[in-house]
């Protein structure tokens, strides 16, 4: 082996030295960066799950800031037998009140509350399948449906069902958070929708409402 064949291979071995280091030090950087938008990550949902934990502990101490408009919580009851929750009545205007529904709204904040009172239909909520059967609706009537979250959970010893959606409009998205409960021979069927920007805020009053409601044992 000649002189400049040992240069050439002693040049090819730092070579090869250099670019590990420089992969390595790449490596590095890279799980830095990963390290540190895993940190953000957490840091934002620290925030948002405190946020959501202030939202409840007001809704529950009576009143909460919803844009700018301090808004009242009180339990009220409607129908018979009787469904008492968590509901913001002073910030609502009542637009439509009978024995089987009942529709408040605000119109300055895009927000509508519908509650419907029906006839138990001898069978118990399947939230999977009714799941199925509104996206099948909602694709048949060509709406681009962004689902959300569904559930099941237990409030005083009676399971409340619920689900939430999106849906497209002309100037942005809806959204629309439905819960079921059963009384007695009758379902009530409640619908909370609003602007789609706003739905964080009215998915977290929602499950507040739902985790507050009592139903009367008759």
């Amino acid at each position: 082996m000649t002189h400049l064949d040992k240069k050439i291979i002693e040049m090819e071995q730092a070579k090869k030295r250099l670019e590990q280091q420089n992969s390595r030090s790449q490596e590095g950087q890279e799980d830095a960066e990963r390290e540190a938008q895993a940190e953000r990550h957490a840091a934002r949902e620290e925030r948002e799950a405190q946020w959501r934990r202030e939202i409840r502990e007001g809704m529950r101490s009576g009143r909460i800031d919803i844009a700018g408009t301090s808004v009242e919580f009180q339990p009220a009851s409607f129908f018979q037998p009787g469904i008492r929750f968590l509901f913001p009545g002073e910030f609502l205007v009542c637009a439509l009140d009978t024995e089987q529904q009942k529709v408040y709204r605000n119109e300055a904040h895009a927000v509508n509350i519908l509650l419907q009172y029906t006839d138990h239909p001898g069978q118990p909520i399947d939230m999977t399948a009714m799941k199925s059967e509104m996206i099948r609706n909602m694709k048949s009537m060509e709406l681009n449906t962004e689902w959300v979250e569904d559930g099941v959970k237990e409030v005083n010893g009676r399971p409340v069902h619920y689900c939430a959606f999106l849906n497209p409009v002309a100037h942005g998205k809806v959204f629309n958070f439905l819960f079921f409960a059963d009384a007695g021979r009758k379902r009530l069927i409640g619908n909370i929708n609003c602007n789609g920007k706003d739905s964080k805020l009215w998915s977290c009053i929602a499950q507040e409402m739902i985790d507050s409601m009592e139903v009367a044992r008759r």
